[in-house]
Protein backbone atom coordinates (compact mmCIF):
# COMPACT_ATOMS: atom_id res chain seq x y z
CA UNK A 1 0.00 0.00 0.00
CA UNK A 2 2.69 2.70 0.78
CA UNK A 3 3.90 2.09 -2.45
CA UNK A 4 1.43 2.41 -4.33
CA UNK A 5 0.46 5.80 -2.20
CA UNK A 6 4.01 7.18 -3.30
CA UNK A 7 3.49 6.36 -6.91
CA UNK A 8 0.00 8.09 -6.81
CA UNK A 9 1.17 10.86 -4.86
CA UNK A 10 4.29 11.02 -7.69
CA UNK A 11 1.77 11.34 -10.23
CA UNK A 12 -0.34 13.16 -8.72
CA UNK A 13 2.41 16.13 -8.10
CA UNK A 14 3.61 15.74 -12.25
CA UNK A 15 0.14 16.12 -12.99
CA UNK A 16 -0.10 19.76 -11.25
CA UNK A 17 3.33 20.26 -12.55
CA UNK A 18 1.63 19.87 -16.06
CA UNK A 19 -1.10 21.79 -15.14
CA UNK A 20 0.89 24.53 -14.23
CA UNK A 21 3.46 24.94 -17.18
CA UNK A 22 0.21 24.48 -19.18
CA UNK A 23 -1.85 27.08 -17.49
CA UNK A 24 1.55 29.45 -17.77
CA UNK A 25 1.30 28.92 -21.50
CA UNK A 26 -1.86 29.92 -22.07
CA UNK A 27 -1.37 33.25 -20.07
CA UNK A 28 1.48 34.15 -21.96
CA UNK A 29 -0.33 33.47 -25.45
CA UNK A 30 -3.01 35.74 -24.46
CA UNK A 31 -0.60 37.87 -23.12
CA UNK A 32 1.46 38.28 -26.50
CA UNK A 33 -2.19 38.11 -28.29
CA UNK A 34 -3.25 41.11 -26.40
CA UNK A 35 0.20 42.69 -26.75
CA UNK A 36 -0.55 42.53 -30.89
CA UNK A 37 -4.22 43.63 -30.48
CA UNK A 38 -3.08 46.12 -28.53
CA UNK A 39 -0.48 47.61 -30.91
CA UNK A 40 -2.67 46.98 -34.29
CA UNK A 41 -5.16 49.23 -31.84
CA UNK A 42 -2.90 51.59 -31.49
CA UNK A 43 -1.14 51.83 -34.95
CA UNK A 44 -4.98 52.41 -35.99
CA UNK A 45 -5.62 55.39 -34.30
CA UNK A 46 -2.04 56.95 -35.11
CA UNK A 47 -2.98 56.72 -38.76
CA UNK A 48 -6.20 58.06 -37.59
CA UNK A 49 -4.82 60.99 -36.05
CA UNK A 50 -2.53 62.00 -38.95
CA UNK A 51 -5.07 61.81 -41.56
CA UNK A 52 -7.66 64.01 -39.46
CA UNK A 53 -4.33 66.51 -38.58
CA UNK A 54 -4.06 66.68 -42.19
CA UNK A 55 -7.91 66.96 -42.98
CA UNK A 56 -7.63 70.30 -40.49
CA UNK A 57 -4.82 71.61 -42.55
CA UNK A 58 -6.83 70.99 -45.92
CA UNK A 59 -9.70 72.65 -44.55
CA UNK A 60 -7.46 75.39 -43.55
CA UNK A 61 -6.02 76.01 -46.74
CA UNK A 62 -9.20 75.48 -48.69
CA UNK A 63 -10.71 78.22 -46.47
CA UNK A 64 -7.48 80.60 -47.00
CA UNK A 65 -7.86 80.11 -50.95
CA UNK A 66 -11.67 81.22 -50.51
CA UNK A 67 -10.70 84.34 -49.19
CA UNK A 68 -8.09 85.07 -51.33
CA UNK A 69 -10.59 84.60 -54.16
CA UNK A 70 -13.05 86.87 -52.55
CA UNK A 71 -10.59 89.33 -52.02
CA UNK A 72 -8.80 89.24 -55.48
CA UNK A 73 -12.63 89.10 -57.21
CA UNK A 74 -13.29 92.56 -55.53
CA UNK A 75 -10.20 94.28 -56.56
CA UNK A 76 -10.57 92.66 -60.00
CA UNK A 77 -11.34 95.92 -62.62
CA UNK A 78 -14.37 96.86 -64.73
CA UNK A 79 -13.35 95.09 -68.24
CA UNK A 80 -13.47 97.16 -71.25
CA UNK A 81 -13.35 95.24 -74.60
CA UNK A 82 -9.91 95.41 -76.40
CA UNK A 83 -9.88 97.64 -79.43
CA UNK A 84 -7.50 97.34 -82.53
CA UNK A 85 -4.60 99.42 -82.32
CA UNK A 86 -2.60 99.40 -85.20
CA UNK A 87 0.96 99.63 -84.51
CA UNK A 88 3.53 102.72 -86.59
CA UNK A 89 3.78 102.16 -90.12
CA UNK A 90 7.45 102.28 -90.24
CA UNK A 91 9.00 99.32 -91.77
CA UNK A 92 8.36 95.50 -91.96
CA UNK A 93 5.98 93.61 -89.52
CA UNK A 94 9.22 92.63 -87.18
CA UNK A 95 10.42 96.08 -86.70
CA UNK A 96 7.07 97.48 -85.97
CA UNK A 97 7.06 95.89 -82.72
CA UNK A 98 7.10 98.37 -79.82
CA UNK A 99 7.79 98.22 -76.07
CA UNK A 100 7.90 100.93 -73.70
CA UNK A 101 11.31 101.60 -71.84
CA UNK A 102 10.81 104.62 -69.32
CA UNK A 103 8.74 107.25 -71.31
CA UNK A 104 10.23 106.14 -74.41
CA UNK A 105 8.86 103.82 -76.95
CA UNK A 106 11.40 101.56 -78.55
CA UNK A 107 11.65 98.72 -80.76
CA UNK A 108 14.92 97.31 -78.86
CA UNK A 109 14.01 95.29 -75.57
CA UNK A 110 11.13 94.34 -73.09
CA UNK A 111 12.48 96.24 -70.18
CA UNK A 112 10.13 95.91 -67.14
CA UNK A 113 7.43 97.95 -66.87
CA UNK A 114 5.91 99.70 -64.09
CA UNK A 115 2.07 100.92 -63.08
CA UNK A 116 1.48 104.63 -62.44
CA UNK A 117 1.53 103.63 -58.98
CA UNK A 118 5.36 102.83 -59.18
CA UNK A 119 4.68 99.04 -58.47
CA UNK A 120 5.67 96.10 -61.33
CA UNK A 121 2.54 95.08 -62.58
CA UNK A 122 2.63 90.96 -63.26
CA UNK A 123 -0.71 89.27 -65.28
CA UNK A 124 -1.10 85.29 -63.42
CA UNK A 125 -3.52 83.92 -65.62
CA UNK A 126 -4.87 80.05 -64.20
CA UNK A 127 -5.36 78.64 -67.54
CA UNK A 128 -8.90 77.14 -68.33
CA UNK A 129 -11.49 77.52 -66.08
CA UNK A 130 -15.62 76.70 -66.53
CA UNK A 131 -16.35 74.25 -69.18
CA UNK A 132 -17.86 75.61 -72.24
CA UNK A 133 -20.37 73.04 -72.25
CA UNK A 134 -21.78 74.70 -68.74
CA UNK A 135 -21.47 78.12 -69.98
CA UNK A 136 -24.95 80.50 -71.65
CA UNK A 137 -24.46 82.11 -74.87
CA UNK A 138 -24.57 85.51 -72.85
CA UNK A 139 -21.51 83.96 -70.92
CA UNK A 140 -19.47 82.84 -73.37
CA UNK A 141 -19.97 85.94 -75.23
CA UNK A 142 -19.40 88.40 -72.34
CA UNK A 143 -16.07 86.46 -71.91
CA UNK A 144 -15.24 87.48 -75.17
CA UNK A 145 -16.00 84.27 -77.21
CA UNK A 146 -17.17 84.81 -81.03
CA UNK A 147 -19.58 82.31 -82.11
CA UNK A 148 -19.06 81.47 -86.06
CA UNK A 149 -21.55 79.11 -87.30
CA UNK A 150 -19.40 78.15 -90.51
CA UNK A 151 -16.69 77.25 -88.25
CA UNK A 152 -18.87 74.68 -85.82
CA UNK A 153 -19.95 76.98 -83.13
CA UNK A 154 -18.20 79.26 -80.35
CA UNK A 155 -14.41 80.01 -80.18
CA UNK A 156 -11.84 82.60 -80.94
CA UNK A 157 -9.18 83.55 -83.75
CA UNK A 158 -5.82 82.23 -82.69
CA UNK A 159 -3.79 85.48 -83.75
CA UNK A 160 -4.05 89.79 -84.63
CA UNK A 161 -3.78 91.08 -87.88
CA UNK A 162 -0.02 91.64 -88.44
CA UNK A 163 1.18 95.01 -86.57
CA UNK A 164 -2.14 95.44 -84.91
CA UNK A 165 -3.38 94.28 -81.52
CA UNK A 166 -7.54 93.68 -80.95
CA UNK A 167 -7.71 93.39 -84.49
CA UNK A 168 -8.79 89.74 -84.75
CA UNK A 169 -7.34 87.96 -88.00
CA UNK A 170 -10.62 86.23 -89.43
CA UNK A 171 -8.15 83.88 -90.90
CA UNK A 172 -5.82 85.85 -92.95
CA UNK A 173 -3.41 88.73 -92.63
CA UNK A 174 -1.49 87.15 -89.53
CA UNK A 175 1.28 84.44 -89.15
CA UNK A 176 -1.16 81.50 -89.52
CA UNK A 177 0.73 79.20 -87.23
CA UNK A 178 -1.80 76.68 -86.06
CA UNK A 179 -1.27 72.98 -85.54
CA UNK A 180 -1.17 70.07 -88.28
CA UNK A 181 -4.64 69.63 -89.71
CA UNK A 182 -5.36 72.87 -87.85
CA UNK A 183 -6.52 76.53 -88.77
CA UNK A 184 -6.70 80.31 -87.63
CA UNK A 185 -10.18 79.55 -85.75
CA UNK A 186 -9.94 77.77 -82.07
CA UNK A 187 -12.98 75.68 -81.06
CA UNK A 188 -13.45 76.67 -77.64
CA UNK A 189 -14.16 73.23 -76.47
CA UNK A 190 -11.08 72.47 -77.11
CA UNK A 191 -9.82 74.29 -73.87
CA UNK A 192 -12.69 72.32 -71.95
CA UNK A 193 -10.89 70.61 -68.61
CA UNK A 194 -11.77 68.87 -65.66
CA UNK A 195 -9.61 68.58 -62.35
CA UNK A 196 -6.82 71.28 -64.01
CA UNK A 197 -8.64 74.39 -63.49
CA UNK A 198 -8.71 74.29 -60.42
CA UNK A 199 -4.70 73.11 -60.18
CA UNK A 200 -3.94 76.37 -61.55
CA UNK A 201 -5.98 78.23 -59.32
CA UNK A 202 -4.01 76.99 -56.66
CA UNK A 203 -1.45 77.96 -57.67
CA UNK A 204 -2.03 81.15 -59.34
CA UNK A 205 -3.22 82.03 -56.02
CA UNK A 206 -0.46 80.96 -53.82
CA UNK A 207 2.20 83.03 -56.31
CA UNK A 208 0.00 86.33 -56.18
CA UNK A 209 0.19 85.97 -52.69
CA UNK A 210 4.01 86.13 -52.35
CA UNK A 211 4.48 88.62 -55.25
CA UNK A 212 2.22 90.78 -53.20
CA UNK A 213 4.38 90.66 -50.61
CA UNK A 214 7.34 91.22 -52.67
CA UNK A 215 5.40 94.77 -53.68
CA UNK A 216 4.18 93.54 -56.95
CA UNK A 217 0.93 94.61 -58.59
CA UNK A 218 -0.81 91.71 -59.64
CA UNK A 219 -3.85 91.18 -61.80
CA UNK A 220 -5.77 87.70 -62.33
CA UNK A 221 -7.33 86.95 -65.27
CA UNK A 222 -9.65 84.74 -63.68
CA UNK A 223 -10.63 84.14 -60.08
CA UNK A 224 -12.69 81.10 -59.79
CA UNK A 225 -13.83 78.07 -61.83
CA UNK A 226 -16.87 80.07 -62.55
CA UNK A 227 -14.94 82.05 -65.14
CA UNK A 228 -13.75 81.38 -68.62
CA UNK A 229 -11.84 84.10 -70.26
CA UNK A 230 -11.27 84.12 -73.92
CA UNK A 231 -7.13 84.72 -74.89
CA UNK A 232 -7.92 88.16 -75.60
CA UNK A 233 -9.69 89.03 -72.46
CA UNK A 234 -7.08 87.39 -70.72
CA UNK A 235 -4.69 89.69 -72.36
CA UNK A 236 -6.26 92.77 -72.03
CA UNK A 237 -5.14 92.53 -68.47
CA UNK A 238 -1.68 93.85 -69.21
CA UNK A 239 -3.17 97.06 -69.85
CA UNK A 240 -4.45 99.77 -67.42
CA UNK A 241 -8.13 99.27 -66.73
CA UNK A 242 -7.92 96.68 -69.69
CA UNK A 243 -8.28 99.36 -71.95
CA UNK A 244 -6.14 98.05 -75.14
CA UNK A 245 -6.15 101.28 -76.28
CA UNK A 246 -3.42 102.67 -73.73
CA UNK A 247 0.42 101.22 -73.51
CA UNK A 248 0.42 97.88 -71.85
CA UNK A 249 2.02 98.97 -68.61
CA UNK A 250 2.47 95.12 -67.75
CA UNK A 251 6.17 93.50 -66.88
CA UNK A 252 5.19 90.26 -67.90
CA UNK A 253 2.83 87.93 -68.30
CA UNK A 254 2.19 84.52 -66.13
CA UNK A 255 0.13 81.88 -67.72
CA UNK A 256 0.02 78.51 -65.06
CA UNK A 257 -1.26 75.08 -66.63
CA UNK A 258 -0.77 71.46 -65.30
CA UNK A 259 0.00 68.78 -68.21
CA UNK A 260 -1.48 65.32 -69.32
CA UNK A 261 -0.84 62.87 -71.65
CA UNK A 262 1.82 60.32 -69.93
CA UNK A 263 4.57 61.84 -68.54
CA UNK A 264 5.82 63.28 -65.42
CA UNK A 265 7.83 66.44 -64.45
CA UNK A 266 7.11 70.33 -64.68
CA UNK A 267 8.14 72.38 -68.05
CA UNK A 268 7.77 75.40 -69.82
CA UNK A 269 6.54 76.13 -73.77
CA UNK A 270 9.64 77.72 -75.62
CA UNK A 271 7.89 80.40 -78.32
CA UNK A 272 9.16 79.88 -81.73
CA UNK A 273 9.79 81.99 -84.87
CA UNK A 274 8.06 85.48 -85.89
CA UNK A 275 5.19 86.69 -83.89
CA UNK A 276 3.73 89.73 -85.76
CA UNK A 277 1.21 91.27 -82.51
CA UNK A 278 1.91 95.05 -81.84
CA UNK A 279 3.42 96.57 -78.48
CA UNK A 280 6.08 93.35 -78.25
CA UNK A 281 9.72 94.02 -78.59
CA UNK A 282 12.36 92.40 -80.53
CA UNK A 283 13.53 90.21 -78.10
CA UNK A 284 10.46 89.15 -77.02
CA UNK A 285 11.14 85.06 -77.87
CA UNK A 286 14.33 85.38 -76.22
CA UNK A 287 13.03 86.99 -73.17
CA UNK A 288 9.79 84.86 -72.90
CA UNK A 289 11.86 81.97 -73.29
CA UNK A 290 14.31 82.68 -70.45
CA UNK A 291 11.59 83.92 -68.27
CA UNK A 292 10.22 80.25 -68.45
CA UNK A 293 13.45 78.70 -68.03
CA UNK A 294 13.94 80.70 -64.45
CA UNK A 295 10.86 80.10 -63.17
CA UNK A 296 10.29 76.61 -64.18
CA UNK A 297 14.17 76.03 -62.75
CA UNK A 298 12.38 77.70 -59.50
CA UNK A 299 9.06 75.05 -59.49
CA UNK A 300 11.13 71.89 -59.71
CA UNK A 301 13.43 72.35 -57.32
CA UNK A 302 10.65 73.60 -54.79
CA UNK A 303 8.54 71.29 -55.23
CA UNK A 304 10.19 68.03 -56.32
CA UNK A 305 8.96 67.71 -59.49
CA UNK A 306 10.83 66.65 -62.42
CA UNK A 307 12.70 69.67 -64.44
CA UNK A 308 11.89 68.37 -68.21
CA UNK A 309 13.32 70.04 -71.47
CA UNK A 310 11.39 72.98 -72.16
CA UNK A 311 7.85 71.87 -74.81
CA UNK A 312 8.34 72.75 -78.42
CA UNK A 313 6.63 73.07 -81.85
CA UNK A 314 3.86 74.96 -80.30
CA UNK A 315 4.32 78.47 -81.67
CA UNK A 316 0.45 79.01 -82.75
CA UNK A 317 -0.41 79.00 -79.00
CA UNK A 318 -3.07 81.86 -78.76
CA UNK A 319 -1.94 83.50 -75.89
CA UNK A 320 2.46 83.81 -77.99
CA UNK A 321 0.22 85.52 -80.54
CA UNK A 322 -1.89 87.70 -78.32
CA UNK A 323 0.76 88.79 -75.38
CA UNK A 324 1.67 92.37 -75.43
CA UNK A 325 4.80 91.53 -73.14
CA UNK A 326 6.79 88.50 -72.77
CA UNK A 327 4.99 85.76 -71.13
CA UNK A 328 6.42 82.78 -69.57
CA UNK A 329 3.98 79.26 -70.14
CA UNK A 330 4.10 76.80 -67.03
CA UNK A 331 3.18 73.15 -67.86
CA UNK A 332 3.62 72.54 -64.11
CA UNK A 333 3.18 68.66 -63.35
CA UNK A 334 0.84 65.99 -65.06
CA UNK A 335 -2.14 65.80 -63.21
CA UNK A 336 -2.93 62.26 -64.61
CA UNK A 337 -0.32 60.65 -63.26
CA UNK A 338 -0.61 59.56 -59.56
CA UNK A 339 3.07 61.10 -58.02
CA UNK A 340 2.90 64.60 -59.56
CA UNK A 341 -0.92 64.88 -58.76
CA UNK A 342 -0.21 64.35 -54.86
CA UNK A 343 2.48 66.82 -55.14
CA UNK A 344 -0.09 69.45 -56.94
CA UNK A 345 -2.78 68.61 -54.64
CA UNK A 346 -0.26 69.11 -51.49
CA UNK A 347 2.34 71.55 -52.45
CA UNK A 348 0.81 74.45 -54.60
CA UNK A 349 1.67 76.80 -51.56
CA UNK A 350 5.54 75.89 -52.21
CA UNK A 351 4.75 75.99 -56.20
CA UNK A 352 2.99 79.53 -55.49
CA UNK A 353 5.90 80.80 -53.77
CA UNK A 354 8.67 79.24 -56.56
CA UNK A 355 6.79 80.72 -58.93
CA UNK A 356 6.58 84.55 -57.51
CA UNK A 357 10.43 83.85 -56.37
CA UNK A 358 11.18 82.52 -60.63
CA UNK A 359 9.59 86.13 -61.58
CA UNK A 360 11.53 88.12 -58.99
CA UNK A 361 14.56 86.74 -60.27
CA UNK A 362 13.66 87.16 -64.26
CA UNK A 363 12.93 90.70 -63.87
CA UNK A 364 15.76 91.81 -61.47
CA UNK A 365 18.70 89.63 -63.63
Amino acid sequence: MKERSSFTSYLSLNEVKGWLIIMNDNKLNLILKLSVIYLIVALILCVFAIFYTQSLKNDAEQKRLQNEIQVAQMQMPELKEPQATAAPQNGNAAEEAIALSGDKITGNSSAALTSPGGRKVIVLDAGHGKSSSAMSADEKRAEGYEYNESRGGWGEWRHYKNGTFGEECHGSGCTETAPSGGSCWYPMGNGDRSNEPQINLNNTLAAKKYLEQMGYEVRLTRTSNEQNPSMSKRVSYCFPNNDATQQPDAAMYVCLHSNAGGGRGTSYVALEGAYRQSYIASDYVAESNRAGDVINRKVAAASGLRQNSPIGNESYLILFNKSPVPIAYLEIGFFDNSSDLSILNSSYDAIGKAVAEGVDEYLNS
